[in-house]
């Protein structure tokens, strides 16, 4: 697909869909997971993701030529998480598996590229696309304007999640109100969504860094009393580590955040992200992204990814 051509398809959609109104999406990762990470950390046994080589498309934008080139590359390296049911992870067989990976499969499909999907610790998947070695990133990552300084995103959403307010199974808490009244304490991972909202509440809360798992440890251990996150996500860690019921999800959703692709901060990273947005709304009308969450999330159903549209 010609360069120009997802331009002019990208820019008639966004005319359209920008009428619905934006919402900037909301980092919920430290910017220091970025910064010093190294992407040879790659998960031990996939030679392919701990040293792979620098893209083609990389070597296609350092060489300059990336302006001049109207095509999008044959082939294109995918990082995403081993750990992070049902969103990505490694099957039974070590192959990625998950919502994001099923979605990205089918936007490479009908771009008519390859893809291949490089397995990498969280810690070390930013920085592999910093460095070059791979050309996109697709693991449930919010946009932060940490982030934004370094990398570039699809500017359509491919999932919306909502954000839950999530306590121990036995707390007596069961409303927002309560966890204010009793003056719980929360643990955030950094991100405006989730330090906005426990700011505009009153809600006292601790910085955290690590993953949904480590963030789960903190609460069981007595660290904190509760935090933000999806619930679906924190629920399925519980049963599949045999704690189902150790934590409860309280009240109704608070917000919905957007998750989007990201891409390399050069110009085959915004040919890439142009030709992922265009894509993300066809499988949002057509209903292939609906299809997929049922499979691998339970029964949401995406829509309203035009609410996330950045411009």
């Amino acid at each position: 697909m010609k360069k120009k051509a997802l331009e002019k398809v990208l820019s008639a959609v966004l005319a359209g869909a920008l009428s619905v109104g934006t919402l900037g999406g909301c980092g919920t990762t430290a910017p220091a997971e970025v910064a010093e990470a190294s992407a040879a950390s790659a998960v031990p046994g996939t030679e392919e993701a701990a040293q792979p080589e620098v893209t083609a498309a990389a070597e296609t934008a350092e060489s300059g030529d990336a302006q001049e080139t109207s095509e999008l590359p044959e082939k294109i390296l995918v990082g995403i998480m081993p750990d992070y049911p049902p969103y990505d992870y490694q099957d039974a067989d070590g192959n990625a598996a998950g919502y994001d990976v099923e979605v990205t499969k089918e936007v490479a499909a009908r771009l008519g590229i390859e893809v291949e999907f490089q397995i990498y610790p969280w810690e070390s998947l930013l920085p592999a696309l910093e460095s070059g070695r791979i050309d996109a990133v697709t693991a449930q990552i919010y946009r932060s304007p940490e982030r934004e300084e370094k990398f570039n995103f699809s500017a359509v959403p491919y999932y919306r999640s909502d954000v839950n307010m999530i306590v121990k199974g036995d707390s007596t808490a069961e409303t927002v109100e309560d966890v204010i009244a009793q003056g719980l304490t929360f643990s955030c991972i950094p991100g405006q969504l989730n330090e906005q909202y426990l700011q505009e509440n009153n809600i006292a809360f601790t910085y955290f860094e690590g993953t949904s798992q480590t963030q789960i440890d903190d609460v069981l251990a007595g660290h904190s009393d509760g935090f933000l996150n999806q619930w679906a996500l924190v629920n399925q860690i519980l049963i599949d580590k045999g704690q189902e019921g150790a934590l409860k999800s309280i009240g109704a959703p608070l917000a919905s955040d957007f998750v989007y692709a990201v891409l390399p901060k050069n110009d085959a990273g915004v040919a890439l992200g142009e030709a992922f947005s265009s894509v993300y709304l066809e499988l949002e009308a057509d209903g292939t992204l609906t299809k997929l969450a049922q499979e691998y999330l339970g029964d949401p159903v995406v829509e309203g990814l035009e609410a996330g549209i950045v411009e």
